[in-house]
């Protein structure tokens, strides 16, 4: 006599497909809709106000002859390198170092836990106008705390320092401190969320592999080398990986501190973006300029795992 056979899809099944369900239409409707959107508007020349008409691959060899032709797509490149190389290594260590503090126990430490939290909650347009307010260079707090600064060896030559204590910059309207001032404020503004997550991986970790170590007469550092780092390479990873995304579309920071006019110094891909579809009206290029990055952004994804799966330890 033959067994009944089960059905074929369980009730955790569906229940699972029904949680899934929302995160998997959000991803089809805000993600993979518009980069299919992307790329076949990039195959038209269209202005908004006049029919599109199909022009096939026009808009990348246009892209392509700017590249190696012109100059201002090779600048938004670079500056949107320099921003991201800038902010991600700075942004990591910084909120490690703040993690590792937060992580240990001492009187109030859940209160700097919020304080620290407390940027990454509010609206990044609210940051970046309460930034610019603080580096104008006339009535901004920054440079009025350089120019009250005594100290020797800042105002008698030591270390370079003069010029900027005596004589601070304009900060957002000089082309040598723009773009470093953005990648301040940007570091600033990602460090606790960052920390957080930091903070999660290192309470993650077991209190028998520090004990082990201690046993091995390991010291601080040993054990941070040693334990700590290594059990830290997933957290590591994600944060690396999403803030290298999020450098390479760096936009409102850039937009809001300079007042939606960006100097070259500090012009971006994603302005570039901006400008080509909302200032110049060119939809299909500018389509064609968002299909591009998605592919760069792409890539340099794969790359990092391909490149980290030697490092990276699941399992704690």
């Amino acid at each position: 006599m033959k067994g009944k056979r089960g059905p074929l899809i369980t009730k955790e099944e569906i229940t699972a497909a029904g949680f899934l369900a929302p995160s998997f239409v959000g991803l089809l409707i805000f993600s993979v809709v518009p980069i299919v959107a992307a790329f076949v508007i990039s195959l038209l020349d269209w202005d908004i106000l006049s029919p599109p008409k199909f022009i096939g691959f026009a808009n990348y060899i246009t892209l392509w002859n700017e590249l190696i032709k012109g100059e201002t797509l090779r600048i938004v490149l670079l500056n949107t390198i320099y921003f991201t190389a800038g902010t991600v290594p700075l942004s990591m260590a910084v909120s490690l170092a703040v993690a590792l503090l937060l992580n240990r126990k001492m009187w109030g430490v859940a209160g700097f836990r919020v304080i620290y939290f407390l940027p990454s909650v509010t609206s990044i347009v609210a940051l970046s106008i309460i930034w610019r307010l603080m580096y104008n260079p006339d009535y901004g707090l920054i440079n009025r705390i350089l120019l009250a600064i005594k100290i020797p060896w800042a105002t008698q030559g030591h270390f370079g320092l003069v010029p900027v204590v005596q004589h601070p910059p304009g900060w957002l309207g000089d082309p040598n401190w723009a773009m470093p001032a953005i990648i301040f404020m940007s570091i600033w503004a990602a460090l606790g969320y960052n920390s957080i997550l930091y903070l999660a991986g290192l309470q993650g970790i077991g209190a028998s592999y520090y004990e082990a170590a201690k046993i091995d007469g390991a010291n601080s550092w040993q054990m941070f080398r040693n334990v700590t780092w290594p059990l830290l390479s997933p957290t590591t990873l994600f944060i690396f990986t999403m803030s290298v995304i999020a450098g390479f579309q760096v936009f409102t920071q850039i937009y809001m501190m300079t007042m939606g006019v960006p100097t070259p110094q500090t012009q971006v891909y994603v302005y570039h973006l901006y400008s080509q579809a909302f200032n110049s009206f060119k939809m299909g290029y500018a389509s064609a300029l968002a299909f591009v990055l998605f592919l760069i952004i792409l890539l340099v994804t794969l790359i990092q795992l391909s490149i980290t799966k030697r490092w990276v330890h699941y399992g704690s």
